[in-house]
């Protein structure tokens, strides 16, 4: 019998409250799930578009004023859904929260500031690639197990990644070796943060939201930001340069917004279809992302970068397959809007699909049974 992937349960008497910024949304079916993924890769383009056009602008490359101006509009847009939802009841401490900003502006701090050396296409290769350290520090902190075959899929992202950066050393004129440094640095960052996110607010016996932990996390860490802006000269020569500039304030705010939204769309897809099926949909944003990077912005291209990106894909596609044979969809969230626990083959089976058609299941081929991605 082939292994499905079905959409959100429901009967007869309790159809799905789907919403969105607290706007709820009365699709079903195929067309919901053709709404979120567009709306999920359509405002992830948006981001990249934007924020690669920004360094485009004569002059800009103050990437510690990038950060700050991304955090404090993240901040804004957390509290905005919050007041929208009526989740003003905050969950988590102040004190998880200080402590979470500082990994969640590392990440932004560093990354942005490796794109003064590297390319955004090359970017976008290393950020996929976060399964690496992920990985590894999901083994240091919650003590996870993965398996020689998950290491070896996720071993084909580094030949990718190594491509990719022989192509941006062979016709990118910036390209810095710092730049490798410090989206090292970065992807560091990040996975920390997911795993601190993980532990501390979404598997929480109270679980916080997602609006709720982006509001403050952004919150202090556009402080920190500011503050650690203050002491340069960057500050200064970021606002004067903005204000010759004035297209480039709009579009670091418009960058911003649309990561946000992103987030939230990636989110409802994990919590109504599940993990598996929204890497896939993550999968297509980021080959899109690199499309659209070459498209909008030329840029020379050298065959290092298609080889990277055919080892790349090859691997992502890999890592989706050894985490669907172990099954990494959840259970929809529940009425209190915690995210689901994980579903299993039984689950799969015994949930139906939104439309009164079997037909309306999200059909995968049959795979044997064995040991697959843990996230």
């Amino acid at each position: 019998r082939p292994a499905m992937y079905m959409k959100p349960h429901a009967d007869a008497t309790n159809t799905p409250n789907v919403k969105i910024c607290g706007f709820e949304v009365r699709l079903q079916g195929r067309a919901l799930f053709t709404l979120l993924c567009v709306c999920a890769i359509g405002s992830a383009l948006g981001f990249a578009s934007l924020q690669e056009g920004v360094f485009n602008v004569p002059g800009f490359t103050y990437s510690g004023w990038m950060t700050f101006m991304t955090a404090a509009t993240m901040a804004l847009c957390g509290h905005a859904e919050r007041l929208l939802t009526g989740d003003m009841q905050r969950v988590g401490t102040l004190q998880q929260y200080a402590k979470l900003s500082v990994l969640t502006l590392a990440g932004m701090y560093f990354t942005n500031w490796s794109l003064k050396y590297l390319n955004y296409a090359t970017r976008v290769i290393f950020k996929s690639s976060k399964l690496l350290p992920t990985m590894v520090v999901g083994t240091i902190m919650q003590g996870r197990a993965y398996s020689l075959l998950e290491y070896c899929a996720a071993g084909g992202l580094v030949a990718g990644i190594v491509l990719f950066t022989l192509g941006d050393a062979e016709v990118l004129p910036s390209f810095h070796p710092a730049g490798i440094g410090l989206i090292g640095l970065g992807l560091a960052a990040d996975a920390a943060t997911s795993n601190y996110e993980e532990k501390a607010f979404f598997r929480a016996a109270r679980p916080a939201s997602q609006a709720e932990v982006v509001a403050f996390s952004s919150m202090f860490g556009s402080a920190w930001g500011l503050l650690l802006l203050i002491p340069t000269d960057e500050l200064g020569k970021a606002i004067h340069h903005s204000l010759e500039r004035p297209e480039v304030l709009p579009i670091l705010v418009g960058s911003s917004v649309c990561g946000y939204v992103s987030v939230s769309f990636v989110l409802l897809l994990i919590k109504l279809y599940g993990a598996t099926v929204t890497e896939m949909v993550k999968s297509l944003r980021k080959v899109l992302t690199i499309v659209l990077s070459f498209v909008i912005y030329p840029k020379p291209v050298s065959w290092k970068y298609g080889l990277g990106g055919v080892a790349v894909l090859a691997s992502l596609f890999a890592t989706h397959e050894l985490q669907r044979r172990k099954g990494g969809d959840v259970k929809q969230a529940g009425p209190n809007g915690a995210e689901g626990e994980p579903l299993t083959q039984a689950d799969a089976e015994a949930a139906q699909p939104l439309s009164e058609e079997p037909v309306e299941a999200i059909v995968q081929p049959e795979v044997d049974d064995s040991e697959g991605a843990s996230k």
